[in-house]
């Protein structure tokens, strides 16, 4: 199963923040597989690098934690059977006679899978086990102020902004 967290609108450039996300990206074993790294080593990790964006990536790292461990404690069987049940049914109203699901309602297809993950586990999710599946970092819409220059004009200055986001896995 996976949990995603998103920080948005970070105030700092994702050229500054991927060359730590950099350092938590899944790597190759022995074996040739790609594998993503521990949370508890990713924290160890972070805590370790003296970059403001560090924190950031920590704060979103725990966030993402939390997601799952809240989860893992507030969902029960039956609801998320119940909401399974409900998503079925969406798709199949806003489906054509293939099976084509109608463009707007294409997230439902997301959901139902993590619900159905959810349930496959039996409904516990184990937070020491879990790893990075991804983390990225991703150029938002920057600030832009103006700076009076000569002979009346104006030049442009861009605060330039970052949405980070990471995925959890606890896929062996």
């Amino acid at each position: 199963m996976e949990f995603t967290c998103t920080t948005r609108n970070v105030r700092m450039s994702a050229k500054k923040v991927r060359e730590v996300t950099r350092q938590l990206l899944p790597r190759k074993n022995k074996k040739g597989e790609k594998e993503g790294m521990l949370v508890s080593k990713a924290q160890a990790v972070l805590s370790a690098i003296p970059r403001k964006s560090a924190r950031f990536i920590e704060k979103t790292l725990n966030t993402a934690l939390h997601n799952a461990e809240h989860i893992g404690a507030e969902w029960s069987a039956a609801e998320v059977q119940e909401k399974v049940a409900d998503l079925k049914q969406r798709i199949e109203n806003h489906s054509d006679e293939n099976g084509i699901i109608q463009r707007k309602h294409r997230h439902l297809k997301a959901k139902l899978a993590k619900l159905e993950a959810y349930l496959d586990n039996g409904g516990k999710v184990d937070t020491r086990k879990l790893k990075i599946k991804t983390a990225m970092a991703t150029s938002a819409t920057p600030l832009r102020r103006w700076m009076t220059r000569a002979r009346g004009g104006g030049s442009v200055i861009l605060k330039r902004c970052t949405h980070i986001r990471i995925t959890l896995s606890d896929d062996e």
